[in-house]
């Protein structure tokens, strides 16, 4: 049985990726009232914020973390890993693509701009961390642009594409592609939960202590930079909190008994969408308690 698992869920995973990225790109063409929005790249002050808290903040204060609380190597190992797998990816789901508002505009241009930036931070990231370990091992710039290019940043520009020359076929295809990848999506977590239970489990309530505080203090300081707005405010928590698991995945293979970190970047992932969702329903009350538009964040592509 596990040995079937391993071998359908590469496949899995292969397939889910970029059927999430070319249909985030289709859903996010859709004509709507953020069409004459600014572009994020044009407002330099909040695109600096938010790439301070995804590429800066959030891996220091994982490295925080790893380094004053006794881990294990294979903890602290993928700890680390999820943290410096920083294109984003739309299989993170930062906001639910319902029409093109400007919040849905800002969250696929930081999108497209942290997609673009990993395929050099990763790399570079991931040989100081090697240094300051003093470990034998890095990541080629090929490795991560493959995954960065192949599975997330194309399929979304031909998402984008398809929806400008065919606007009638992303306004049908769109939300039966979401409910395609809501199955496949909940086929994959049971899969990752039945091949990792063992290992789940032997993280021991350390391990789960110390990767809730990793993704609970990347959303804290995802809505800290995200601005006064509370709606680009979950955008960047959902930003930071939420990496790039099939980036996570290469980086882990890179390192000595990657297999060992595996069950930690899934474990990572489990209680980030938990955490998310939390903030989400958190700020969902406070916006109805104060009158104000209600933000709909998911942790994970829904089905509109």
């Amino acid at each position: 049985m596990r040995a079937i698992i391993k071998e359908v869920f590469p496949v899995l995973l292969a397939v889910l990726i970029p059927l999430v990225s070319f249909t985030t790109g289709l859903l996010a063409s859709r004509q709507g009232p953020g069409q004459g929005a600014a572009r994020l790249w044009r407002k330099p002050e909040h695109l600096s914020r938010d790439l301070l808290a995804i590429l800066i903040l959030v891996p220091l204060w994982t490295l925080l973390l790893v380094s004053i609380v006794p881990l294990s190597p294979a903890i602290r190992a993928g700890l680390l890993v999820v943290a410096l797998a920083a294109g984003i990816g739309p299989v993170a789901g930062m906001k639910r693509m319902g029409g093109a508002t400007a919040e849905a505009r800002d969250a696929m241009d930081l999108n497209l701009v942290v997609l673009v930036i990993s395929l050099a931070f990763v790399p570079l990231a991931f040989a100081a961390l090697a240094s300051l370990f003093h470990r034998e091992f890095h990541v080629g710039a090929w490795a991560v642009a493959k995954v960065v290019l192949g599975r997330a940043l194309i399929p979304v520009l031909l998402g984008l594409g398809a929806a400008r020359l065919a606007p009638r076929f992303a306004v049908k295809a769109g939300p039966v592609l979401m409910k395609i990848i809501n199955v496949i999506l909940l086929l994959v977590l049971v899969l990752a939960l039945v091949a990792t239970a063992k290992h789940l489990a032997a993280l021991g309530a350390v391990g789960w202590i110390v990767i809730t505080a990793a993704a609970l203090g990347a959303v804290i300081i995802g809505h800290l930079l995200g601005g006064p707005d509370p709606r680009t405010r979950g955008i960047v928590a959902a930003a930071s909190a939420m990496r790039f698991p099939a980036l996570a995945l290469v980086l882990a293979a890179a390192m000595p008994r990657g297999q060992q970190v595996l069950p930690v970047v899934i474990a990572y992932v489990l209680v980030s969408f938990l955490v998310l969702a939390a903030y989400g329903a958190l700020m969902a009350r406070r916006q109805r308690k104060h009158g104000e538009p209600i933000t709909q964040l998911h942790p994970a592509p829904r089905g509109a």
